[in-house]
């Protein structure tokens, strides 16, 4: 995938033109966004300019939203970049919250919206259920199953913390890890 500034829906205005060039320039001038091969729709709009397509990281987002604020002749800037921590983030909640997901450990992956699912589970229901739950996330655009279907069932385990071991020698004595 190369880095991607996609052309403006409309036709604009000769002003507006000049604006989306100077906006685009900005943003292949700064390399972390170019080399990590983001897509970025730029809309120009009557107050200001919206940013909307996927990156890889949320500094990377925050940062194209300050480039193109010191921009001038930018009124606002609408941000609505998605970056690959809020896709993980937002399937990792929701194989959280399904009671058919949950009780498993799974690793998520996301670039450009396109998620890997990762990890064992014991079933192909199980495996159904994740990729079904992570397709229905709507930051995500495709996932990929690398699921392993491990056949036995293996029960979480819960650590606890180390106990206080009682000095027996001196019960007035503060307790002190073991």
């Amino acid at each position: 995938m190369t880095w991607v500034v996609r052309a403006p829906s409309r036709e604009l205005r000769k002003d507006d033109k000049k604006l989306y060039t100077r906006v685009r320039r900005v943003l292949w001038d700064y390399e972390p966004l170019r080399a990590s091969h983001a897509e970025i729709f730029i809309d120009i709009e009557p107050d200001g300019v919206q940013l909307r397509g996927r990156v890889r990281t949320l500094p990377q987002k925050i940062i194209a939203e300050m480039l193109v604020q010191r921009i001038s002749g930018v009124g606002a800037v609408t941000n609505a970049l998605i970056a690959d921590p809020e896709v993980v983030r937002a399937v990792a909640d929701a194989l959280a919250q399904d009671d058919r997901t949950a009780p498993y450990v799974l690793r998520v992956d996301s670039r450009h919206g396109i998620v890997t699912l990762l990890g064992e589970v014991p079933s192909d229901a199980v495996q159904s259920a994740a990729i079904e739950v992570a397709t229905q996330v709507p930051l995500v655009s495709s996932v990929r199953n690398q699921l392993v279907i491990s056949g036995a069932t293996r029960p979480a385990v819960a650590l606890s913390r180390p106990a206080l071991a009682a000095d027996v020698s001196n019960p007035d004595a503060t307790p002190v890890r073991a």
